[in-house]
């Protein structure tokens, strides 16, 4: 039987040709290669400054406990439906996560932001799926942490995505737009990234700093990564044709059902269904990867107040989206969608 799974990053000879050259380098740690994705992250996402840490939960706790220097901040506003990473690193720069609910098209709901928007010393704005977060070109009397791990490289306004908040964040998670293998990344001002890049070298800086930890990307993740950002554009492309398979493959009903995407990353192709559930466990029968986006909302149900978020949960399924299927497996995807979607 034929597996396809939910997302599938391209290898080829350029990545293992990446790595060897760094590890022939003898060059392992962080390094000029790291430099160099920085600066070529920063030409993508039109800012000045950069700082290549081990993860995107780590550039996002890293870029909250930066806007500590500047500011008091006790409550973080985050998506309720959302990776749970970013839960994680709000505890973790030692703040109070307040969570925003989102409307039917998993953006946050506007006018529920707004009410929650006067508790916030500072939010983070995610481009959920790939899709834009409109929210991110709006005044927030708060800074704003602009998260661009499922949507890099998309445009909005004529703007990178990345290029609205005070501070932005990105994953190179192996499964991301830009994913190496691990790594992510902090940009903003140049007292921003100063001080990110001060809290990720406990070997060279004093004892006076509030938290330091070891955070550097290695050269070798970084490789991987600046590989992968030489095919993103490609590869987008070859996502965005998928989905257009998609769309012409599923029943009508699945059809109008599908989650509103605009000009992101073409990332994730999510549609509403009545079980999720179920749904997820038809579809795996067969080999094919479908998946809930959020394994588990970061709202309980009985939280009436972010029912979007519940209904989210347990109404969204999103479908692999791969930008290198072989013709069997367009052959066998397609046969389960014959078989699922009318089941």
């Amino acid at each position: 039987m034929i597996r396809i799974p939910h997302a599938r990053p391209q290898w080829d000879a350029r990545f293992v040709s990446a790595a060897g050259a760094v590890v022939r380098s003898g060059q392992l740690a962080e390094g000029d290669v790291c430099r160099q994705l920085e600066l070529e992250v920063c030409g993508r996402l039109q800012q000045l400054n950069a700082v290549a840490v081990d993860s995107g939960t780590s550039a996002l706790m890293l870029a909250i406990r930066a806007v500590q220097e500047q500011r008091e901040v006790r409550k973080v506003g985050i998506p309720a439906y959302a990776c749970s990473s970013l839960w994680f690193a709000v505890r973790a720069a030692g703040c109070m996560p307040v969570l925003m609910d989102c409307d039917d098209n998993l953006r946050l709901h506007p006018h529920k932001a707004w009410d929650v928007m006067p508790q916030l010393d500072a939010v983070i704005l995610v481009h959920p799926f790939g899709m834009i977060e409109p929210l991110v070109a709006e005044s927030w009397d708060c800074p704003v942490i602009e998260d661009v791990a499922q949507a890099a490289g998309g445009m909005f306004q004529g703007r990178a995505l990345g290029s609205f908040g005070d501070v932005a964040v990105a994953s190179f998670y192996a499964t991301k737009p830009w994913g190496g293998a691990y790594g992510g990344v902090v940009l903003g001002a140049a007292d921003v990234c100063a001080q990110v890049r001060r809290m990720s070298h406990p070997d060279v800086d004093d004892i006076s700093c509030a938290y330091v930890g070891h955070h550097q990307l290695s050269n070798v993740h970084a490789a991987l990564a600046l590989q992968r950002l030489k095919s993103a554009t490609y590869e987008r492309s070859q996502r965005q044709q998928h989905m257009q398979w998609l769309d012409a493959q599923l029943p009508e009903a699945w059809r109008d059902s599908v989650v509103g995407r605009q000009d992101g990353s073409a990332f994730r192709y999510i549609v509403r269904i009545d079980d999720a559930d179920a749904c997820v466990q038809r579809w795996h029968q067969r080999g094919i990867g479908v998946a809930k986006p959020v394994q588990q909302p970061l709202c309980m149900p009985n939280e009436s107040i972010l029912e979007g978020a519940y209904q989210a949960w347990r109404h969204c399924v999103s479908l692999p989206v791969i930008s290198d299927m072989s013709l069997d497996e367009y052959e066998y995807y397609a046969q389960g969608v014959r078989i699922c979607c009318t089941s």
